[in-house]
């Protein structure tokens, strides 16, 4: 297969030197495009890296494409200009071939960059002299720029490179490649390896792009650390007391070990404390360890963790038009069918949350689909506030009205604000103290929000 792939390359080469979208444009005429290019004289160096017999006035040829596409900074007409820079360079780097002084103009105008733009100028740099100095510049850069939760660390870029097909995903992925290379103690590295693992959707990434890049920097990654050689054997202590140990073998990596321990096993009033340890040897130790408590409702306060949640009932016959300035309830009679809305805001994208909000013990969520339901209900529906695209996002949303909750799932919220809302009846008088609205990554649970709980009073 590699032999077929260098051979279609090879034919599909224009006379410049470089290559296009497609072997041929109509009338037979062709068109190089830079950005491909780079990504064919990548793969030719890549191949004889690996030991492959590459065609010598191929690669020659396409490296001087490359050089002939790097303009001077006072060219770069836009940032998606310097980023496609700051890739041809980085190609450029690995044959041995990129002009020093443009690297140098590059980096004095690194802010023009977007961040997975500035990981290519610190690997371009890395690959010309490992002690350069300007290094620590760029890696800081990086750092400060890292989007951190509990258990998982990202970037987000503030403008999209459409033409480069990159997204946040793929800039997370380059990054970590960089800092695998660069620098293989960071402490991000590990919540940055688990992030891309959950951004994952059934095994694969969202675009080819993604993937490629994700595969390269995981692979880098495990080179580095020597996790499929693992030999190691761990251990999980409370108090020094042992309550989980395991040992990681080649053949026991993909195992995980778990263990829950009750509250009421914590030494009250003083500081518990949590150990894990391992042996010396080669692989990586992956954790995370969860804590939760449950407090009576009246005390439980609105939290932010990297999700803001906020719940509001009104009477469901308040006009839709009006809906803002519909009062709050907190009692309601018999009958009565109350509109819940559930607001959302995501100050970054979340993948796969989970919103659980539990229902009165004395309200039943109404299914429209059946054909007794009132006039006054409505269809569960999630919105995306101030977005034309709301038809884009929707289809991936999901939500169950089970009999204790209502439960909405989404593969991806992108930030931004949503609205969730449904209707329950009331269906039984008493008093009755509901729990807060939560919404949480169901793979880092450790990010979330939850609203303030509440009471409500069903009158006869």
């Amino acid at each position: 297969m590699i032999e077929e792939g260098l051979n279609k390359l090879y034919l599909q080469q224009n006379p410049d030197g470089g290559w296009g979208w497609w072997p041929r444009r109509d009338y037979g005429e062709w068109r190089s495009n830079p950005h491909v290019s780079g990504y064919v004289v990548f793969a030719l160096l890549k191949a004889q890296d690996a030991g492959w017999a590459v065609k010598a006035d191929v690669l020659e040829r396409g490296v001087a494409y490359l050089q002939d596409q790097i303009q001077a900074v006072r060219d770069y007409k836009h940032y998606r200009n310097a980023n496609q820079q700051a890739w041809l360079l980085y190609v450029l780097s690995e044959g041995q071939a990129a002009p020093r002084d443009k690297l140098d103009d590059l980096f004095e105008n690194r802010e023009k960059l977007s961040h997975y733009a500035r990981a290519y100028l610190a690997q371009a740099l890395w690959l010309n002299n490992a002690g350069d100095t300007r290094l620590q510049t760029l890696l800081s850069d990086l750092n400060n720029a890292a989007i951190l939760s509990a258990t998982g660390a990202h970037w987000e870029e503030p403008d999209y490179d459409w033409w480069a097909m990159n997204t946040d995903t793929r800039s997370t992925a380059i990054i970590l490649d960089t800092l695998a290379k660069l620098d293989p103690g960071n402490a991000l590295i590990p919540n940055v390896v688990r992030w891309l693992m959950v951004a994952r959707k059934t095994g694969i990434w969202e675009t080819t792009q993604e993937t490629a890049w994700a595969l390269i920097a995981l692979t880098d990654w495990m080179v580095e650390t020597g996790e499929l050689d693992a030999d190691y054997e761990f251990g999980l202590y409370l108090n020094d007391v042992e309550r989980a140990s395991g040992v990681a073998t080649r053949d026991t990596i993909r195992e995980s070990v778990k263990t829950r321990i009750p509250v009421a096993d914590l030494i009250a009033d003083m500081t518990n404390a949590l150990t894990i340890a391992r042996t010396d040897g080669n692989g990586r130790l992956y954790y995370t360890a969860h804590l939760e408590v449950y407090l009576p409702v009246e005390k439980v306060e609105a939290a932010d963790r990297g999700i803001i949640v906020q719940r509001r009932y009104t009477l469901a016959d308040c006009a839709e038009e009006n809906r803002l300035l519909c009062p709050e309830v907190r009692e309601v009679k018999l009958g009565d069918v109350i509109r819940v809305d559930l607001t959302l805001i995501a100050p970054h994208d979340r993948y796969y949350v989970v919103v659980e909000d539990p229902l009165p013990a004395g309200g039943e969520a109404i299914d429209t689909g059946l054909a007794t339901t009132s006039l006054l209900a409505m269809d569960p529906t999630l919105r995306r506030e101030n977005s034309r695209w709301w038809w884009w996002w929707h289809w991936y949303s999901r939500s169950e009205l089970r009999d204790e909750k209502v439960v909405l799932f989404a593969d991806v919220l992108s930030a931004g604000t949503y609205e969730y809302s449904y209707t329950f009846r009331a269906t039984l008088p008493g008093d009755y103290h509901v729990m807060p609205t939560v919404a949480k990554e169901f793979y880092f649970p450790e990010v979330f929000g939850r609203s303030e709980g509440r009471l409500l009073t069903i009158g006869e």
